[in-house]
């Protein structure tokens, strides 16, 4: 039986700690080293900043759009892979609406949505705070669970306005 080799990756622990938390952990450390001490993740900035000026600059745009598409699909993979053993199964209808949540978590997090500027520490800080507030709406019943979607897209709506005036206060100095 496969479920009984696979169910620990998500209900197991190491240390106390689940394993799903320890992967995240790990993922976004990865992140972190990738984006900040190598020269893809400056490529990446650069071309967040202004995708252009990085093209006058010899980087190949493309082929680090492309690459990081393919790390975003293995850390859809890794999501994957620790997630369908809490079900079980999974279905066509598996992970509809996450992309919201991502999106809000790292606008939350003070990525910028014109490019150049994010933190992956602050999109890790983003995700905790959009799934406090999704386990307080759903323990409270304060909400229906149907409208959770649409407190992160409030969120997100919140987010780019105080982003917006932050980014307007700093033009002007």
């Amino acid at each position: 039986d496969i479920r009984g080799v696979y169910r620990p990756i998500y209900y197991g622990d190491i240390l106390g700690i689940p394993i799903p938390v320890l992967v995240f952990f790990a993922v976004a450390v990865a992140g972190y080293v990738l984006l900040n001490m190598t020269p893809f993740g400056r490529k990446c900035f650069a071309i967040g900043s202004n995708e252009q000026v990085a093209r006058y600059s010899a980087i190949h745009v493309d082929r680090i759009k492309t690459l990081t598409y393919v790390i975003q699909g293995l850390c859809v993979s890794i999501a994957t892979i620790i997630y369908v053993p809490r079900l079980g199964s999974a279905s066509s209808s598996t992970g509809v609406l996450w992309e919201l949540e991502a999106i809000a978590a790292v606008i939350i997090g003070g990525t910028m949505l014109k490019g150049g500027y994010g933190r992956i520490w602050g999109t890790v800080v983003g995700a905790i705070m959009l799934t406090t507030i999704g386990n307080i709406l759903n323990l409270t019943d304060a909400i229906s669970n149907y409208l959770n979607g649409a407190v992160q897209g409030l969120i997100i709506i919140v987010a780019v306005f105080l982003q917006r005036g932050d980014w307007r206060r700093k033009k002007s100095k």
